[in-house]
């Protein structure tokens, strides 16, 4: 405000002081947020949100600041404390409070609690966003809900299509990377992939991830377009080099007329396809389950297992040479050490010659076996006859003589990754994984055939 000076020379004005205080103090709010936004983690940023609320407690969207410059120094129960306070206050920033505090929670995988804030944010906005809804849709996924999660995702696109078009696009995308980003089976990824990246074509992450579900519904030759398209952008993408090695996998037994597309898709290449972009991006291989296993099974486990395999044999072996490699088998009678029903343990390398070769010798004794029309590795035996093989597309068989294979993960990795949960350790895998019937009992799994 400037008041007028009728004694001043010339009846010059002159400024109000609490002008000046005020343009100082947004001066410096200014400053604060412009320096978060460059370096979040500068020191400056407390000092002058903390000036600004000595000046002016009613700005608290410094305490905001505050609390994202705390999570940005990686004290994260500072900033939480920072936020639970403001939300307790209810003024003019209760709401953004209580989505950044939804925010916070989130990443710090704190997942029910995400949850409920994402539901509150929602009932307490008089105008949510359609990115408030996508939210709450991922934290309904962690949460135990994927598909009430997914089905959130997609009615968040729908409401920017309407509320806010310009954004539509990245609508889409964030659709499509939280969908790929949460494990959802491709068959929902594809679409909203195909979608995201006709909205914004120079995306290489949608098309690299969109080629590999093209591979699981066996259209190789798309697939090999978009990579080859990624590839020529940035030819050290290791993913997209990848993805192309296993479209030309797809391809060129097709071209060359040893195979068609109905014999590929018999032998589950297509879901082998989408489990080795999973096992890149999230690190849910075997190798990484079997280094998890080494740092949380019981004493029990790890005495039952045998010295491992020499690498070079492991790799020549008919069994699975990664697990070969790790330990060559358990000692016969040892399975009940996993802590599951059904007592299965880990075969050696010599078991799995031994029976292969009986079979070879003996089809006729062997009626569910084949080793000439079917692809099979022999990994665990229950001592009694079952077994647990690596089928068709990866997924892990319980087989025995008379009944039907029945599925008792997903992949081996999922088997050995479910153990790692069990035993207490990190489970990495998306969370809308499905996870198999880990206990290979004749009750549990899916029949297969």
């Amino acid at each position: 405000m400037i008041r007028w000076n009728p004694g001043g020379q010339g009846g010059s004005p002159v400024h109000d002081p609490d002008d000046a205080l005020r343009a100082s103090i947004e001066h410096d709010r200014d400053l604060a947020w412009e320096l978060y936004d460059v370096r979040p983690e500068h020191p400056r940023i407390a000092e002058l949100a903390r000036s600004v609320l000595e000046r002016e407690p009613q700005f608290t969207g410094m305490i905001i600041l505050l609390a994202l410059h705390r999570e940005a120094c990686g004290d994260i129960e500072a900033a939480r404390e920072l936020l639970q306070g403001l939300v307790a206050r209810r003024d003019r920033q209760y709401v953004n409070a209580v989505k950044k505090l939804r925010d916070l929670e989130f990443s710090d995988r704190r997942f029910a609690e995400a949850r409920r804030l994402a539901e509150l944010a929602l009932r307490e906005d008089p105008e949510p966003g359609w990115l408030d809804v996508m939210d709450l849709g991922s934290a309904l996924v962690f949460t135990g809900d994927p598909a009430g999660g997914w089905d959130r995702i997609d009615e968040a696109v729908e409401m920017a299509a309407r509320q806010d078009p310009e954004r539509y696009a990245d609508a889409l995308g964030q659709r499509a990377t939280r969908l790929l980003g949460t494990g959802a089976h491709p068959s929902r990824f594809l679409p909203a992939a195909q979608e995201a990246l006709a909205a914004d074509p120079g995306e290489p992450l949608l098309a690299t991830t969109l080629a590999y579900a093209y591979l699981y519904d066996y259209r190789p030759a798309e697939a090999e377009q978009l990579l080859r398209g990624v590839l020529s952008e940035d030819p050290t993408d290791e993913i997209a080099q990848g993805g192309l090695t296993v479209a030309r996998a797809f391809l060129n037994p097709v071209e060359r007329g040893d195979a068609t597309m109905e014999v590929l898709r018999a032998s589950g290449m297509g879901e082998i396809a989408w489990r080795i972009l999973r096992d890149q991006m999230f690190g849910t291989g075997i190798e990484e389950a079997l280094a998890a296993l080494d740092g949380v099974m019981p004493a029990e486990l790890a005495e039952s297992m045998r010295d491992p395999l020499d690498g070079e044999a492991a790799s020549e072996s008919r069994g699975e040479g990664r697990i070969l490699a790790w330990h060559d088998g358990q000692r016969p009678g040892s399975g009940d050490a996993w802590g599951i029903a059904g007592g299965f343990r880990l075969m050696t390398s010599a078991e799995v010659a031994d029976m292969e070769e009986r079979i070879e010798r003996s089809p006729e004794d062997w009626p569910q076996w084949s080793t000439e029309d079917e692809y099979f590795t022999l990994i665990l035996t229950d001592d009694a006859g079952g077994y647990l093989i690596e089928g068709p597309g990866g997924r892990l068989l319980q087989r025995r003589d008379g009944a039907p294979d029945r599925q008792a993960a997903p992949s081996i990795a999922d088997w050995l990754w479910d153990r790692v949960a069990a035993f207490g350790g990190e489970d990495p895998r998306p969370a809308g994984h499905v996870a198999g019937d880990a206990s290979g009992s004749a009750e549990g799994g899916t029949p297969v055939r």
